[in-house]
């Protein structure tokens, strides 16, 4: 968290990085840094079931990010990742200003790329601005467009009273909401916030740069079972510290609890817990079936696609998303294919833990 009196120096320097920043033609690098800055941030309603997909901006190196409040507010579970693939899944709110829509999270890290804010001052209608947002899903995307205007609140319908927004035109869409808008020279000026208007929005920087100091300490609860959607998690990369040099066999070989999802209604979880449980060797390999996501080792996912008969179950490490192991049965019967997914499930660990396939 950032200490009292240095959100204070920050918020006086505001004036100074205005006239010390010096414009350039280099959005390459400004993009760059943006994309640093800006960060992933999923939300769930609990068992990792994954509510919306935010955008958070990081104004510390410590940690301290500003997003959309309501993003987060309510929230079972939260997550945060970054553009460089790292994941933190305890996050502690700061402070909170409901009227403009902004919280102020805490993550546990150090040295952490930021991007520095700017007094609105002396922007002007017609400047250049950029948005960096995991915008309709797509992650850390950039939109250009120019300052439309400085407006009231009031004047924006559904928004609210009582404080200035920015109106821009650089595209956006859900998955916006906590963004960056940045100015020509790459510093920060604007958090982008929703409104039920075909224009684009942002609070003000000066205005909620001292949210950090909002005295909550809230810690919010765990994202460690929170997932992209499939077709979201290929852009996503994952840490390379988390994934670098790990074995497959050595992480199914240390597991100690699993958590069974079914995306079909035609194979229960029930039905293959029990299958599993039948296994001769199952009760030799120490694993334990949970109900909480949060508390597994690694997720088994199983599946049977529509109009076929294939039945189909995915091994992974929840931490890393490593894929472990995968297998397929084809049968009519749900329980049918159970007893054929839990021999070959049994069979991965069985073969990763070799004093139990010895015996």
């Amino acid at each position: 968290m950032l200490p009292v009196h240095a959100v204070t120096v920050l918020v006086l320097c505001l004036p100074l990085l205005a006239q010390e920043a010096s414009p350039t033609s280099n959005s390459k690098a400004i993009l760059e840094r943006a994309k640093a800055a800006t960060v992933l941030i999923l939300s769930g309603e609990g068992a990792g079931r994954l509510n919306s997909i935010a955008t958070g901006v990081i104004i510390s190196k410590d940690g301290v990010l500003l997003t959309a409040y309501h993003a987060v507010r309510g929230a079972a579970e939260v997550q945060v990742r970054t553009a460089e693939g790292d994941v933190f899944d305890h996050v502690e709110l700061l402070g909170v200003d409901e009227r403009r829509d902004i919280a102020a999270l805490k993550i546990s890290a150090g040295s952490l790329s930021v991007l520095l804010p700017r007094s609105t001052t002396d922007l002007s209608q017609g400047d250049e601005v950029y948005a960096m947002t995991n915008s309709d899903g797509l992650t850390w995307s950039a939109t250009e467009g120019i300052l439309s205007a400085i407006r009231p609140a009031d004047e924006v319908p559904g928004a609210g009273s009582g404080f200035r927004l920015l109106q821009f035109t650089a595209p956006v869409a859900p998955g916006s909401s906590g963004g960056a808008l940045i100015d020509r020279t790459g510093a920060l000026v604007g958090i982008i916030t929703r409104g039920k208007s075909s224009a684009a929005f942002a609070v003000p920087i000066e205005s909620v740069i001292g949210l950090p100091e909002g005295g909550h300490h809230i810690a919010l609860g765990s994202g460690a079972s929170l997932q992209l959607p499939a077709k979201l998690a290929a852009d996503v990369p994952q840490s390379s510290a988390a994934i670098a040099g790990s074995d497959p066999k050595q992480i199914l070989k240390n597991a100690k609890t699993i958590y069974i999802h079914s995306k079909t209604s035609f194979l229960t979880v029930d039905t293959l817990e029990r299958a599993l449980t039948l296994q001769k060797t199952w009760p030799k390999l120490g694993l334990t079936i949970v109900a909480d996501p949060r508390v597994a080792d690694l997720l088994v996912e199983v599946d049977r696609p529509l109009f076929t008969y294939v039945h189909t179950f995915v091994i992974s490490d929840k931490k890393t998303s490593i894929i472990l192991g995968t297998g397929k049965v084809t049968a009519i019967d749900g329980t049918v294919a159970s007893d054929g997914l839990a021999q070959d499930i049994t069979k991965i660990f069985s073969e990763a833990r070799v004093n139990v396939s010895k015996e």
